[in-house]
């Protein structure tokens, strides 16, 4: 074979290559997630798995934040669970979110008459 056509086809499988590993994108990694309810937040932050659990009205009543997991082939359960209010600062709670099955975060508001009365619920993540 002659040496410019090898060089073409040297080029050609490089290019071909490059285009394979560029098109194969690494799995989309999951984002700080947050969500707000009455009287509260509850939000996750993937840089450490740490999940922080904020009462933002003054009204006497704590909010909850509870971790689902569901196991592949399983059922939902709670995992982790933090309350916060009558206090300063948000609490803190940090679990390892890994990619063998589901997650979902729902926040809870604890007041007078309505104990575990559901404010926000979270998407299904995973990593």
């Amino acid at each position: 074979m002659n040496r410019a056509f090898c060089k073409r086809i040297g080029v050609t499988v490089i290019a071909a290559a490059s285009a394979m590993i560029v098109s194969i994108a690494p799995a989309a990694a999951i984002t700080d997630i947050k969500i707000a309810g009455n009287g509260g937040t509850f939000t996750f932050h993937d840089d450490g798995d740490v999940f922080e659990v904020c009462d933002t009205n003054a009204d006497g009543a704590a909010v909850l934040g509870r971790l689902y997991y569901k196991p592949i082939g399983g059922d939902w359960y709670v995992t982790e669970e933090e309350e916060d209010g009558g206090d300063g600062g948000c609490d803190k709670m940090p679990h390892d979110v890994n990619g063998v099955g589901d997650y979902q975060m729902k926040l809870y508001w604890l007041g007078t008459g309505y104990p575990g009365l559901l404010q926000a619920t979270s998407r299904v993540f995973n990593e």
